[in-house]
């Protein structure tokens, strides 16, 4: 037993108030990361909302969160559940109720959730948004899809993942299209990260490429890993003010168009502050198609990652693997071209014993008369001379004999 002050506390006393202590910071922990929609792989806070692997929240019950989600929360993480369609005002209804919207959220993560359909206005009550994931998703978009407003009410997001984030084995240039029309309707002025690798996208077109320029303060625009083969750059003046890296890598790029370069030297020239093209990883074909690529890479002062372009394929297989700025301009042949100077050759050559050939017609027949005068003077020459050979011959003969 102990005294302080006049106070006498005895063992169990103080192991009692212990254990009222862990109880109640039990509870409060509990309180606290314990969400209420009954979802096991779900935890909740004040701040923040986090689903992993929880299979059970779909679109049709993910109402069941909404009362998890506070006011005061910054941050929610959904990853791995069966989502399948993400319905308008995904994150409550705010609609003529201000008090509903969540203006401290600032960071989403929907990542792996086989989302397959996303409505108009999802995102109409986060206008403070600042990172949005959806990668890894089977997004499908229809080329009669009117829907416009993905990302609307948006203007302070800043990086946006679209990673692998569209349905797989279809034609990934519709997909494009319509997010590229998306874009050209939008208030994500502040967007400065756009990341649209692993998409399987094939056609970057120069319309499309133009409506990126709507996207005022971005800096990172990630294309790598599709299909593009001859991507495009905005020809609008006065885009890409802020860009300062460009990926393009893992794609299907053979040959790069004079467009598409001239637009890279002038986003360089123009901004001051692009500091990385990445086309690496690109089954460039080194032939004759490739000389204009080549000339670009030995001038431009663009930041290319030049060192780390590679033949993927060449007329002269010795040439294969080797890096493209260490090949010179004769290396850059066609079979084609082989091909037709062959032919060339040949025309030329049958042209030359043609004409060949009629100039000795021609002279014959102008000069036909002495032509004819020359050949009687050697008819009569030829018995003579057989005469004086059988002379000649039988002479031998007979000395022979003697």
């Amino acid at each position: 037993m102990a005294s302080v002050s006049g106070f006498t506390f005895s063992k169990t006393w103080m192991l009692s108030v212990i254990y009222l202590l862990c109880i109640w910071f039990t509870r409060v922990r509990l309180e606290s990361f314990t969400c209420k929609g009954h979802f096991d792989k779900c935890l909740c806070s004040t701040t923040t909302v986090e689903c992993h692997g929880e299979t059970q929240l779909k679109g049709d019950n993910i109402i069941d969160l909404y009362k998890d989600i506070s006011d005061d929360c910054e941050r929610i993480v959904i990853t791995g559940s069966n989502l399948t369609e993400m319905q308008p005002n995904f994150f409550g209804s705010c609609a003529g109720a201000p008090d509903l919207i969540l203006k401290k959220l600032t960071y989403v993560d929907l990542s792996h959730n086989n989302i397959q359909r996303v409505n108009g206005k999802a995102f109409h009550c986060v206008p403070n948004l600042d990172t949005l994931i959806m990668s890894d998703n089977q997004w499908q978009i229809d080329k009669h899809d009117n829907e416009i407003g993905y990302f609307n009410k948006l203007p302070y997001l800043k990086h946006l993942d679209l990673r692998n984030s569209f349905e797989d084995g279809t034609d990934g240039s519709i997909y494009f299209y319509k997010l590229a029309h998306i874009f050209n309707d939008t208030d994500m002025f502040e967007l400065d990260t756009l990341d649209l690798s692993y998409n399987e996208f094939i056609v970057l077109s120069e319309d499309s490429a133009n409506t990126l320029c709507e996207l005022t303060k971005l800096k990172t625009l990630n294309f790598s890993h599709n299909l593009f083969n001859e991507p495009a750059m905005p020809t609008k003046p006065d885009c890409f003010h802020e860009l300062e890296t460009l990926d393009l890598s893992h794609n299907s790029i053979q040959y790069l168009t004079p467009e598409f370069m001239k637009e890279v030297d002038d986003v360089h020239k123009l901004n001051g502050k692009l500091k990385n093209v990445f086309i690496h990883e690109n089954p460039f074909e080194c032939d004759c198609g490739l000389q204009g690529t080549w000339q670009w890479l030995k001038d431009t002062k663009a930041p290319v990652n030049k060192e780390q372009l590679f033949c993927s394929s060449s007329y002269q297989s010795m040439y294969n693997g080797k890096r493209v700025i260490d090949l010179e301009l004769g290396d850059l042949v066609c079979q084609k071209a082989v091909v037709q100077s062959y032919v060339a050759v040949k025309v030329v050559t049958t042209i030359i014993f043609l004409v060949l050939g009629v100039s000795v017609l021609a002279f014959a027949f102008v000069h036909r008369d002495k032509i004819r005068l020359i050949a009687r003077r050697w008819k009569k020459r030829i018995p003579a001379m057989r005469f004086r050979s059988h002379i000649r011959y039988s002479s031998v003969q007979e000395v022979a004999t003697i």
